[in-house]
């Protein structure tokens, strides 16, 4: 029911990650669906997890790709927290559609693959590396009758390259971001990553 940004009007919880809450909410004026992430009260004083969930927004934004999650909007709840807005999307994660479906045949899983390829590609080209590819990071959804069309999410840890001193700080070489059960030996070593870790 809480207002956030004068924008925003929260409906509902929807999970919480490592770093942050996803709300379901409506825009007050044009009344379309958006998730909110919502960075945790926790860490909301801390300088360094702020910088590094806004740098999440920004390397997601700008990347521009349809397979992965557009974000649109970054501001500052009441409690001096900080949230983005993104896309709503109405669909499961791969981890939840194989739990459903059990293995998925090739003529199924070949379409997901190359949307995985083709946003990653597109996220490379850009000089970004997600650094946490997991089927929990790849949502399913329905776009206008395509079934199984992908939405990459979650860009908390990854990896701008070129980025500027501050930004490096926030993800230093020797330091281990990413799920063990998906990491290649070398992001879980600490080596510095480059695009084949995804």
């Amino acid at each position: 029911g809480k207002v956030v940004a004068n924008r925003y009007k929260v409906l509902k919880k929807m999970g919480e990650g490592g770093m942050g809450t996803v709300y379901l909410a409506e825009h007050v004026t044009i009344e379309k669906k958006v998730a909110l992430k919502v960075l945790l009260h926790e860490y909301a004083r801390k300088v360094d997890l702020k910088e590094r969930f806004l740098r999440e927004a920004k390397a997601a934004a700008s990347i521009g790709h349809e397979n992965i999650i557009d974000i649109t909007d970054f501001g500052e709840t009441p409690d001096r927290s900080v949230f983005f807005a993104m896309e709503f999307l109405d669909g499961c994660d791969l981890s939840h559609a194989i739990k459903r479906d059990g293995p998925l045949p090739w003529s199924r899983a070949k379409p997901i693959l190359l949307q995985i390829c083709r946003s990653l590609g597109a996220a490379h080209s850009k000089d970004i590396i997600h650094r946490d590819m997991k089927p929990e990071n790849v949502f399913l959804i329905d776009r206008e009758g395509r079934p199984d069309f992908v939405k990459v999410l979650d860009f908390g840890i990854a990896k701008v390259s070129g980025a500027s001193d501050g930004e490096h700080k926030l993800t230093r070489t020797g330091m281990i971001f990413g799920t063990p059960e998906y990491m290649s030996p070398e992001q879980a070593q600490g080596h510095q990553p480059d695009h084949r870790v995804d």
